[in-house]
């Protein structure tokens, strides 16, 4: 799901072009890579079960080629197990050899013309329990030194009851032979005890056997194997045919039992296996052929299917970009003056007689964007009329403010007669009302505001009878600087509210202003080493900091100055002034505002 839905964001994020692209990929390669795996699998299937069905009937052939040939050569030794001299020579002890001797010479002939009819026979074998031997062949003869003890290679077939084929082997007891033989071995019952009591065994040449393995299938890369699978014997040519089998075997074990084909890998390759039982037997005769040929077509298809694929994606490439990049290019041209209103830039779409659908979007684009600007132009205009309606009602605030306070001191000094004090107050006011109702569009230097500061410390010292220790740091080069009026004097008069009082002494109350020209704005820093303000109070300042001097808490209804400056600032400078407070108790307070430079002589923002 968050697959589906991170996918989902990419393409809503890709352009036209490449969204054409994707559907052109979608309907052009997805179709012909399910038709391509379809094929495919369609192909190999059939080419795999038309190959097993054959495989099947080929292998059943051989199996039962394989079944007629051990079973006529069983029948034909069957005049010889009811023979009266062979019945005799069965129960006759080992050490009775004139008894054994007449017995053999009358049942020989029979064996003799068995064997006459069979030239792949090399020769037959009798051993019993009781330690009897009869060998009887046309073509070799027996070693008189070989002891057919208790370790003789067939004394494990005396548990079977049931005729039994060897895999190929070397006859130990054989005089001048090295041939290798397949032994057909038969189990002679005793009829009262059922155990087998004999074991006549018949020595079939090995080329007999293999030559009716060997494939008859022009044309196919396969071979037949004989394999038993208690034994884990393998009999083939070929000399990979054991760990072939291995494999087949671990493939089978793993797959449905009753399924007579299957398709495994031996090493790097692929084979289909078809096998049958042979019948009265545990050997298998297994038809093995590696898939080569049939994933060679799988494989051409494949490759087919590249090219065409290869062949798509160029033309959806084609579609998607050069051609549609000269459709979509009024579209393009669209999206980019979009971009540029978006950064408050009204660029026009040109449009070159285009009146389709695309043209009709650019034409109604043009037309909102003159819509727009009109628009904007009138609300600029309105905001302008709304900033200098507040600028001017606050500063109505400010001039009241310093006069109230200023009247009450002038009258207690006239009550005492001291006109000296009286008249240079009166001055002092008289320069500060000249500042402040002057028609300046609320602009000043950093000069005169220093100055009505100087202007308002004096009024200060009346009042309290006490002198402020005041340092001004402030490059000479600054005081030509136009600022915003009455931008300092409130947190002077701030600093003095909450952190001076009369009883305090020059070292313990020193207020500074700094001033502070930075690459991209001018640096204003008040601060005094005073009580400080509280943490209510400062919080409040905060919030009104945050809240870029909106606020409805009632404390400023009371207390102006700060949030006047504050909101006179924000009016004019906007986002681009930087006001932060800072004050501990009983170390003071620190003030901090940064404007930009370029609004002088202007009015609001």
């Amino acid at each position: 799901m968050f697959l589906f839905i991170y996918l989902k964001r990419i393409i809503q994020r890709m352009s036209l072009k490449y969204k054409l692209f994707v559907l052109l990929i979608l309907i052009s390669i997805i179709p012909i890579s399910l038709v391509s795996y379809s094929s495919e699998y369609f192909m190999f299937r059939s080419s795999t079960e038309y190959s097993a069905s054959i495989s099947s009937q080929y292998v059943e052939f051989v199996s039962k080629e394989l079944s007629d040939y051990l079973q006529a050569m069983n029948e034909s030794f069957d005049s010889l197990f009811i023979n009266a001299s062979f019945l005799n020579y069965l129960g006759t002890p080992a050490d009775q050899l004139t008894e054994q001797a007449n017995a053999m010479m009358r049942f020989r002939p029979i064996v003799r013309n068995s064997l006459q009819f069979h030239p792949e026979v090399l020769g037959v074998l009798y051993v019993d329990r009781l330690g009897k031997i009869y060998f009887d062949s046309y073509q070799n003869q027996l070693n008189p030194l070989y002891s057919f003890g208790a370790d003789h290679p067939y004394k494990a077939a005396f548990a079977n009851s049931k005729p039994e084929l060897t895999a190929p082997h070397r006859l130990p007891y054989i005089l001048y032979s090295k041939a290798n033989v397949f032994s057909y071995i038969r189990p002679i019952l005793d009829t009262d005890t059922g155990q087998t009591e004999a074991l006549f065994i018949i020595e079939i040449k090995e080329e007999k056997i293999m030559s009716m393995l060997s494939s008859n299938r022009q044309g196919e890369e396969g071979q037949v194997i004989m394999y038993h699978e208690k034994n884990d014997t393998t009999v083939s040519e070929s000399p990979d045919a054991a760990a072939l089998m291995q494999d087949f075997q671990q493939a089978r074990l793993q797959t449905h039992k009753t399924s007579r084909q299957l398709l495994f890998t031996s090493g790097a390759r692929e084979y289909q296996a078809i096998y049958a039982d042979l019948p009265g037997s545990d050997w298998k005769i297994v038809w093995t052929a590696p898939l080569s040929s049939i994933n060679n077509g799988v494989r051409q298809t494949y490759l087919l299917t590249l090219l065409i694929a290869a062949f798509s994606l160029v033309t959806a490439l084609i579609i998607a970009f050069p051609v549609m990049s000269n459709i979509l290019q009024p579209l393009f041209r669209l999206k980019k003056g979009m971009q540029s209103l978006g950064r408050g830039v009204y660029v026009p779409v040109p449009m070159k007689h285009n009146y389709d659908e695309i043209g009709f979007l650019i034409n109604s684009y043009n037309q909102t964007l003159d819509k727009l600007q009109l628009m904007e132009r009138e609300v600029y205009q309105a905001n302008m009329r709304e900033k200098e309606r507040e600028l001017l009602q606050l500063q109505a605030q400010i001039n009241p403010h310093f006069l109230f306070n200023t009247l009450e001191t002038i009258e207690s000094y006239a009550v005492r007669n001291n006109g000296e004090a009286v008249g240079d107050m009166v001055q002092s006011v008289s320069r500060m009302m000249r500042y402040t109702i002057r028609s300046d569009d609320g602009w000043t230097t950093l000069k005169e505001e220093m100055a009505y500061i100087h202007n308002f410390l004096t009024i200060h010292y009346y009042r309290n009878g006490k002198d402020v220790d005041a340092h001004f740091e402030i490059d000479p080069e600054l005081l030509d600087f136009p600022i915003m009026k009455l931008s300092i004097q409130p947190y002077i008069e701030n600093a003095i509210k909450y952190g001076w009082s009369p009883n305090m002494s020059t070292d313990e109350f020193q207020l500074t202003v700094k001033v502070q020209a930075l690459a991209d704005a001018l640096m204003i820093v008040i601060c005094d080493t005073g009580t400080g303000i509280s943490k209510d109070v400062l919080d409040k300042l905060r919030q009104l900091i945050q809240g870029k001097g909106t606020t409805k808490d009632p404390y400023f209804r009371k207390h102006t100055g700060i949030f006047n400056t504050y909101r006179r600032l924000m009016l004019v400078y906007g986002d681009q002034v930087q006001l932060s407070v800072e004050s501990t108790p009983e170390h003071g307070t620190r003030f901090e505002f940064k404007v930009p430079y370029g609004h002088q002589n202007r009015g609001p923002a």
